[in-house]
């Protein structure tokens, strides 16, 4: 499902720059090819020098899961389907009978809980491993959001050395007014490329990461904790309570350790 916030956010992002830059008419002056090239160039190599090449590539896969979040299930969806596999498992013999379901839910990590819970003797093994796995995919999307916000960092730096490199361009064609605007162009643009990138796209990016981090990490939390009650063969209605308070609290405690 589209990630509807993040899209409208984007449209109205893009309709107030571009109000801005073509109703007055100074598109040109401002996204002029010094500026974009001082400032996202040095934005680019400032981070393959700080960050290696296959974590950009990471955060950038981020960047398209968080326009439409593939394999996360609302809390619903996951406290219904949970609640439907203890029925079934109370009913037809413990989890062999269900090793054929849910191949895909939530990215197969329902079936994985499962699995890792019917060969581990001890429940609490069986936890060990899946948290484990649940920790690094949280580790994973922080650092994705942590490119993100030091691209948000960097950007404005940029912008701030082009208005620099601008003014200075100024103060050496005092003598030529026709010289005179280019530069102060180069100088304004920089800062408003910078600020525009941090502020419109690499900041709130990050925030969004983060958000569905927590979201994610809360899914997974309800079906490690609903897998291993079906695991300990525990009545129906204490899968339901339990599956009744993730839905009532907004945030659980591994969660909130974000």
């Amino acid at each position: 499902m589209p990630n509807i916030s993040l899209w409208l956010g984007l449209i109205a992002a893009g309709g107030v720059l571009s109000w801005s830059l073509f109703q007055q008419g100074v598109a040109r002056n401002i996204l002029n090819a010094h500026g974009l090239l001082i400032v996202l160039g040095g934005t680019a190599a400032a981070m393959l020098i700080n960050t290696p090449a296959a974590q950009l590539f990471t955060a950038l896969r981020t960047l398209l899961w968080i326009m439409a979040p593939a394999g996360l299930p609302s809390r619903p969806e996951v406290a219904a389907e949970v609640i439907r596999l203890s029925h079934k498992a109370r009913a037809e013999g413990g989890l062999l009978a269900l090793r054929d379901e849910s191949p895909d839910f939530a990215g197969g990590f329902l079936r994985r809980a499962l699995e890792t819970a019917a060969a581990c003797s001890e429940t609490s093994a069986a936890r060990e491993i899946l948290e484990g796995e649940i920790r690094n995919r949280r580790l994973a999307r922080q650092e994705d959001a942590n490119v993100f916000r030091t691209i948000g960092t960097l950007a404005p730096m940029f912008g701030l050395l082009g208005t620099l490199l601008g003014m200075l361009q100024v103060l050496t064609a005092m003598s030529d007014p026709a010289k005179l605007g280019p530069a102060m162009a180069l100088a304004l643009s920089s800062a408003f490329i910078g600020i525009g990138t941090a502020n419109f796209l690499c900041i709130p990016i990050a925030g969004q990461i983060r958000l569905l981090a927590m979201r994610q990490t809360l899914l997974l939390e309800m079906i490690l904790e609903g897998a291993l009650d079906i695991a300990v063969n525990r009545p129906v209605y204490q899968v339901e309570m339990r599956m009744a308070s993730y839905l009532a609290s907004p945030v659980a405690s591994t969660a909130r350790q974000e």
